[in-house]
């Protein structure tokens, strides 16, 4: 897949070039209580995408579902975004959140959208301009959604001892399940078969590893770039850091579990597993 990644250089450049429109994801961190800088300065053109909000759907009981594509192509119109304007995706902490928009996005259709890598403290370590945050008018977003991006726990069930792979991006000791859960009601554990990988082993310094060391990541967890993957984590956020990441590695049937664990976890019909 072609990068989808932009450096702080490529997007200045970019924003030279053409009307660029940067969208500021926000979300609190749900493990270290850690708030998201709502409040900071924001690099220029920005406008928030804010997951713990109008980002996500909250109807469902859960912390970060996929808004309905309607509800979402609304939510972009709102910020002056149509299906044709090109986006950067950042974060004010290097690389957290900012890879869920990108999915979300993909998602929905869109075409012309990457990730800064490194996010606002890379932008901000060049040197590079912040401003105030900007007003823009409202315009009309034509979705086009896109099948296979997300999936649902009917698929994720589906999925276990098939050739398909799931990957949890939780930390270790959550996906062992030798702590408790940060949201109440949730278990401790993984799926049955799932693989772990920590989404912050595919990152350093608040950037993505290079191609070749996000291979080797997902090579020493033996997982098969060829077959299926189906991401997962606390809450369908971080899992879209592996998804990024595998896309980059050349796999190209790759969904996030738009539940996650603070699905599955919270269902005592689905099996848990605990290591000793």
């Amino acid at each position: 897949m072609a990068s989808v990644l932009l450096s702080v250089g490529e997007l200045a450049n970019a924003m030279q070039q053409k009307p660029v429109t940067l969208l500021r994801a926000l979300m609190d961190d749900p493990v270290s209580k850690t708030l998201d800088k709502r409040t900071a300065m924001v690099l220029p053109a920005s406008v928030d995408f804010d997951l713990d909000s109008e980002g996500s759907d909250h109807t469902t009981g859960l912390p970060h579902s996929m808004p309905s594509a309607d509800d979402l192509a609304i939510y972009l119109g709102n910020q002056g975004i149509t299906a044709n304007t090109p986006i950067a995706v950042y974060d004010t902490r290097g690389i957290y959140s900012a890879p869920r928009v990108w999915w979300m996005l993909k998602a929905l259709g869109h075409q012309d959208v990457f990730i800064l890598n490194g996010g606002q403290p890379a932008w901000e370590k060049a040197a590079l301009p912040i401003s105030e945050q900007q007003q823009y008018g409202k315009l009309t977003y034509q979705a086009t959604p896109r099948p296979g991006w997300f999936a649902n726990s009917g698929a994720v069930l589906q999925a276990i001892n098939t050739e398909a792979q799931l990957v949890d991006a939780r930390s270790a000791p959550r996906f062992r399940g030798e702590v408790p859960e940060p949201r109440a009601g949730v278990r401790s554990g993984h799926m049955p078969g799932a693989f772990n990988i920590p989404f912050d082993t595919l990152l350093k310094n608040g950037h993505f590893l290079p191609v070749e060391q996000l291979t080797a990541v997902f090579t020493s967890a033996n997982i098969n770039l060829q077959k299926p993957i189906i991401c997962t984590c606390g809450s369908g956020v971080t899992a879209c850091i592996i998804g990024v990441a595998a896309l980059m590695c050349g796999a190209t049937q790759v969904s996030v579990y738009d539940g996650s664990w603070s699905e599955w976890g919270a269902n005592t019909q689905y099996p848990v597993v605990k290591e000793d």
